[in-house]
């Protein structure tokens, strides 16, 4: 039995170069995309710790819950307007928003200078 036999009976099919260069390419599509999210999602956080300065310095409260409701509910209305699953993008959300959290709370509990200056280092 040949290999193309043996691919065909087990439920692989042989890829040929056109097939294997159109993968390659659109890999590296999805590499694009993966590498201006990262960017994003940075570029998000970096926005965060700013914000949380700002909560910091005028000593108001880490969580608002009409502005996570805000951003969660942007998110539903995107994945409704682009054929996405709702569920998903709630769950991205959600894990943005935990972070944001997470980096809010580490700024604006820190009291002292020394803490404050430590705290803004990590995440400059």
């Amino acid at each position: 039995m040949d290999a193309a036999s043996t691919a065909e009976r087990e439920g692989r099919h042989q890829v040929n170069g056109d097939t294997e260069n159109l993968l390659s390419s659109l890999r590296e599509e999805l590499d694009a995309v993966d590498r201006r999210l990262l960017d994003s999602i940075r570029d998000r956080i970096d926005i965060c710790v700013r914000v949380a300065r700002v909560k910091r310095e005028f000593e108001i409260p880490m969580m608002q819950p009409g502005r996570v409701g805000v951003v969660q509910e942007r998110a539903r209305e995107f994945a409704r307007g682009n054929d996405l699953s709702e569920d998903f993008l709630t769950s991205v959300y959600t894990l943005l928003i935990a972070e944001a959290c997470r980096v809010e709370d580490l700024i604006i509990d820190s009291d002292s200078p020394t803490q404050r200056a430590v705290s803004d280092a990590q995440h400059r």
